[in-house]
């Protein structure tokens, strides 16, 4: 028979006595009861000395295992009336949640081996089904999720990142301090952002700066809610957008050229795209052969290379000049892709030029990405939503718990 020690140290009870040790099924069965001294009215919290028996029930539970033998706890309880507030109910369960059917102390073992293993792993060790291992991790999750402070958060960045094929998309903010996710909803619309701005303005969050691509929706939902909050276009999106623009110079050109200019051509989107100080000199002097036959492209390299330049600039001053000043030569130079890039960072200048005074960007966020595609190959999708955005809130503790 295991002793009160036994019960504390290995079961997590206290205030309890072992009435006798059952072994069934391979399985061991603690038959307990609570110590007279130990008991409360659930109602007033009167004293043992209060309350008289009037009636049992018993209760079984989920103990840690030992070893890779199963253990339960079977509760013989009473029913308690009360000589000072007159009730009788049931006696307090004070070693399960609610009517959960596990031990505090089995859930807590469960929630340390998930940090360690995936949810199916965790589950076949302890012989149980993967559906209660996920519950108990989701509520752990969730429990930690309704105790975040965000009254701290200073530095935010918002992106998008498709959940599935067939244009299926949630928006994502994290802290960039942190790197913590704060926010994940379906949609990439400004309805989709608005509701968690909000929930900043209410707990009075000293937000600084917002960093984000130049895409319309995004801007306009942090203008509603923190209008004097800066947005800060960063160089991550600035790139990608230059890159495109390049490329699809490129594409216009290859339609037009024949022969063997055409074919000096094929096959330099990656060469086009990479900056001059990363190519190796044999890329070096294939570039210079194409820039010698092609004097647009040759315009649209460097237009990019000189725009790649701006975000070392030291300060905002020496930006808004450079940036000026590029715009005003794409203009000139008239490359169809070019001067509609140069009209968009015209229109966003302010942005772009508040890089210089915050210096973040959604480059962490793009590193995130990546590690949402290897969580969702794991789980083979998501299809309980709640829980995929729980997991989204503490993906960057890297926890592998997740994976089915």
């Amino acid at each position: 028979m295991a002793t009160t020690s036994y019960l504390y140290h290995t079961l997590g009870l206290k205030g309890y006595r072992q009435e006798r040790t059952e072994y069934r099924g391979g399985s061991v069965y603690h038959h307990v009861s609570k110590e007279a001294e130990a008991r409360r009215c659930a109602h007033c919290g009167s004293r043992w000395v209060h309350l008289v028996m009037n009636g049992t029930f018993t209760r079984e539970f989920h103990a840690l295992p030992v070893g890779r033998r199963k253990q339960f706890v079977v509760l013989h309880g009473h029913f308690q009336q009360c000589r000072c507030c007159g009730r009788t109910l049931k006696e307090p369960i004070d070693i399960a949640e609610g009517k959960k059917r596990r031990l505090k102390a089995f859930d807590r073992f469960v929630i340390d081996l998930c940090h360690i293993a995936t949810i199916k792993h965790v589950a076949r060790f302890l012989d149980v089904g993967w559906d209660m291992i996920k519950a108990i991790f989701k509520d752990h999750l969730a429990l930690r999720f309704h105790r975040r402070k965000l009254h701290k958060v200073r530095y935010i960045a918002v992106d998008e990142f498709a959940t599935r094929r067939g244009h299926h998309y949630m928006t994502i903010v994290i802290d960039l301090e942190t790197g913590a996710v704060l926010h994940a909803h379906e949609g990439r619309d400004a309805a989709a952002l608005i509701p968690f701005l909000e929930k900043l303005r209410r707990k009075k969050t000293r937000l600084l700066a917002v960093a984000m691509d130049m895409g319309p929706a995004y801007l306009q939902a942090v203008r509603q809610v923190f209008p004097w909050v800066d947005v800060v276009h960063d160089p991550y999106h600035v790139v990608a957008i230059v890159n495109r623009a390049i490329d699809e110079t490129r594409r216009d050109l290859y339609r037009q050229l024949t022969g063997e200019q055409r074919q000096v051509l094929k096959g330099s989107r990656f060469l086009l795209l990479r900056g001059m100080e990363h190519l190796k000199p044999r890329s070096l002097e294939r570039l210079m052969e194409l820039m010698e036959i092609n004097e647009p492209l040759y315009q649209a390299y460097l237009l990019k290379e000189d725009l790649s330049m701006f975000w070392n600039l030291p300060n905002a001053e020496l930006a808004q000049s450079s940036l000026v000043s590029w715009i005003d030569q794409a203009r000139t130079l008239g490359l169809k892709h070019f001067v509609k890039l140069a009209d968009t960072m015209e229109k966003h200048l302010t942005g772009l030029l508040t890089y210089f005074r915050h210096r973040i960007s959604t480059g962490p966020l793009e590193g995130l990405n990546n590690k949402i595609k290897v969580l969702k190959r794991q789980a083979y999708g998501f299809r309980d939503q709640a829980y995929f955005k729980l997991r989204l809130y503490f993906i960057h503790e890297s926890v592998p718990a997740f994976a089915g």
